[in-house]
């Protein structure tokens, strides 16, 4: 019986857990520097820093590229994306960008495994579309 009240607390914390992402970061770092494209509810910020002049633009978020971003992560499973290889690997010989992304929730943060450009695991690709379509706006 003393150990029925530890193993429900445990259950309860663990089905507590949330797994709605409250923002979505894309970083694409090449030789000449990092642009990171930051999305929540309410803004899209875009800053770029390296061998030029740093830059930084933000503008709100719109309801439908929140909704398409909802809608590429809703089959993913968070704790996986740091396991998941890039199909090419061209980012070794400067190619193309070292790519990757960053989902927070409430609760965690998880990151997944470098990737070129916008080209990911296929699990990814839906979230690099939306991704790559908002960085085009900027």
């Amino acid at each position: 019986m003393k150990y029925i009240l530890p193993i429900i607390a445990a259950f309860l914390i663990i089905s507590c857990k949330t797994t709605d992402v409250i923002q979505y970061e894309y970083k694409a770092t090449t030789m000449l520097g990092s642009r990171i494209l930051t999305v929540t509810q309410d803004s899209v910020i875009s800053s770029f820093s390296g061998r030029t002049k740093a830059t930084r633009t933000a503008r709100a978020t719109t309801s439908e590229e929140w909704t398409e971003l909802k809608a590429s992560v809703a089959n993913l499973k968070l704790e996986t994306i740091s396991d998941l290889e890039s199909p090419t690997n061209r980012r070794a010989t400067d190619a193309s960008p070292y790519g990757s992304v960053k989902l927070t929730t409430k609760d965690s943060t998880y990151h997944s495994s470098a990737f070129d450009g916008y080209n990911a695991h296929k699990t990814l690709l839906p979230l690099t579309a939306v991704m790559e379509k908002i960085a085009a706006k900027i």
